[in-house]
């Protein structure tokens, strides 16, 4: 394993392990331009970036397509330039049919920002997850009718969590968070379950 270090080397063990034990492919670098299909999110608009230790698993159909991978990227800040390691969870999944949204922490800057009457989707029903969660996107009306109830109570019991979504596309990680490789797997199924929560009941059944 030229050019990585001995922490790099420990990292991609453990993600073949865990490629193993779940069926994933271990692919190591992004040859297949899946990097591509996230240009029009947040998190990859941030600074170049690279994918690591990319690991996939597809339908027999193809319509499903399951990533767990770790992205590293730079921002430069004048003289300095700061590095980032993230790892992230990416559907591209047929089954799904998302308003396009992004769904992140609540920060205080946030809450002045709500408190002006900026835009932020809130739900009187469920004030945790309105006080732990930012949420925004130009449709409303569609974001609200995906966020049901079962979601809403999801993320009332669990913060820290980010998504992004548009169409067939969903991603989640928890910002600037490398996740410890003694529970990538746990990510992963996490991940999975919270994907689930999105599927349309009534499109295809779930691989």
């Amino acid at each position: 394993m030229f050019g990585l270090s001995k922490k790099e080397v420990a990292r991609k063990e453990k993600y073949l392990q865990i490629c193993g034990a779940l069926g994933l492919n271990y692919l190591d670098n992004d040859e297949f331009g899946t990097k591509s299909y996230l240009r029009g999110f947040e998190l990859f608009r941030k600074g170049n970036g690279k994918i690591r230790n990319l690991s996939q698993i597809k339908s027999h159909t193809l319509d499903v397509e399951i990533n767990l991978f770790d992205y590293r990227y730079r921002i430069s800040t004048g003289k300095t330039v700061i590095t980032y390691d993230q790892t992230v969870f990416f559907v591209n999944s047929k089954q799904l049919g998302l308003p396009e949204f992004f769904m992140k922490p609540e920060k205080i800057g946030h809450k002045i920002s709500a408190f002006l009457g900026w835009e932020d989707i809130d739900f009187e029903s469920y004030p945790v997850f309105s006080n732990a969660y930012h949420l925004t996107g130009e449709n409303e009306e569609f974001i609200r009718h995906h966020f049901d109830d079962t979601i809403l109570r999801f993320f009332s019991k669990t913060s820290g969590w980010s998504i992004e979504a548009a169409n067939y596309y969903l991603i989640f990680y928890a910002d600037n968070t490398l996740v410890p490789e003694n529970i990538l797997a746990d990510f992963y199924r996490l991940a999975h379950g919270v994907y689930e929560l999105f599927i349309d009941k009534n499109e295809l059944p779930k691989v």
